[in-house]
């Protein structure tokens, strides 16, 4: 857990939370004088009981009150943010590494920076700080650092809402960091977000809203992760699913260390989509995984996406794995746009949920026993549009 060191004179205590102690202004002292004085006279001219007396003095005295607020050690989220910057560092192929820094690694590389934090805290900090050199988020009184943003990170979240952007620019809007509650006492901010202009907001003050002021949630989230790892990657889609809210999709890209082969000084990436929808019987599974990149998945990533998240293999496609179809030999790679394999689609009806039915795009409704056409059909994210993104920002 990272930490930081506070000074006295830095009003923090201990538990990182600093104080700001009541001030007297000299026209407040002058007012206070004043009303001292009156009092007094009118204790001296007229008889008074000993409780009116004990009333009487405490208005006398001036009580200081302070105030909390939640305070966070620069120290504790640099030294956050030199760790994970090690997970994103280029390595060449067969060098020994800490097992935490290993490609395949499926443990937590999220760093608790606070704890027994309340959402009221953590909201106000968020709106009082803008921090942009670290990704954290509250999730049961913890406040966690998990991500650093990169351009090759950055690169990909704009490239994906580039794209939707093209395909529908009237119905949808798109947003960055806004800080969303997830529940009774977790948070967090989206890399990006997606909802439809029509979604009508939840009730003034009925607290179903994606923040304090109630406003629509969005219907699809886009979380890219660099140094998180896919096991922290994959628990977002639980955080987005709480049963607070209304979102129906979250796009989940991850970006694998950089292979260098020293022999020919080549560099290769392994890149993992996985698509998950609240409409589905097991939400908390991708509806569809797809491998992107110019280098197979590690073996074990392979083995925590088919035993630990539970996709079945034919839902596992791409890069580095087996057709079915094709006497099992790997799916071709991912090296040219429009081709059939590496199309995600984000279905158009969770797309476009709670849009009233006289504000929705062409396409809608679905007729019966008929394939959905126009928006309805939903949005193909051509995830080699995202690759090339990637790798140019990765300078390979």
């Amino acid at each position: 857990m990272a930490s930081g060191s506070h000074s006295n004179t830095d009003n923090t205590d201990d538990s990182g939370v600093r104080y700001f102690p009541y001030r007297v202004t000299r026209s407040q002292s002058r007012q206070s004088s004043q009303q001292s004085s009156r009092q007094s006279s009118q204790l001296i001219s007229q008889p008074s009981d000993s409780s009116q007396l004990s009333s009487l003095s405490s208005q006398l005295t001036l009580q200081p009150t302070r105030e909390k607020r939640l305070h966070l050690s620069s120290a504790a989220i640099n030294s956050a943010r030199e760790k994970l910057l090690t997970f994103q560092k280029a390595r060449e192929e067969g060098e020994e590494v800490e097992e935490e820094e290993e490609e395949g690694y499926t443990g937590s590389r999220e760093i608790v920076i606070k704890e027994n934090v309340s959402l009221e805290k953590y909201l106000q900090y968020r709106e009082n700080n803008a921090i942009s050199s670290v990704r954290m988020y509250l999730y049961n009184g913890y406040i966690k650092i998990y991500e650093v943003p990169s351009f090759a990170h950055s690169a990909a979240i704009g490239r994906i809402t580039g794209l939707m952007n093209r395909w529908n620019d009237q119905d949808l809007e798109y947003g960055t960091d806004a800080t969303m509650i997830l529940g009774q006492n977790a948070a967090k901010e989206p890399d990006s977000w997606v909802r439809p202009a029509h979604r009508p907001d939840p009730p003034a003050g009925s607290g179903q809203g994606a923040n304090d002021k109630d406003i629509a949630y969005p219907t699809m989230m886009i979380e890219v992760g660099f140094s998180q790892s896919l096991p922290d990657l994959h628990r977002t889609a639980a955080l987005y699913f709480n049963p607070r809210t209304t979102i129906q999709i979250v796009l989940a890209i991850k970006i694998f260390g950089e292979r260098v082969d020293p022999n020919t000084n080549t560099s290769t990436v392994a890149l993992i989509a996985a698509l998950y929808l609240r409409t589905s019987a097991t939400p908390l599974i991708p509806t569809s995984v797809i491998s992107f990149g110019t280098a197979n998945p590690d073996t074990n990533t392979v083995n925590y996406i088919i035993n630990q998240m539970g996709v079945p293999p034919g839902s596992f496609i791409g890069v580095g794995r087996p057709d079915p179809n094709n006497n099992n030999n790997n799916f071709p790679p991912c090296n040219a746009a429009n081709l059939p394999v590496y199309q995600m689609n984000i279905p158009g009806p969770e797309l476009f949920n709670g849009v009233p039915a006289h504000l929705l795009p062409a396409g809608f409704p679905i007729a019966p026993n008929t394939p959905p056409a126009g928006f309805a059909a939903g949005f193909n994210l051509d995830l080699w549009e995202v690759q090339r993104t990637i790798r140019r920002n990765l300078c390979m």
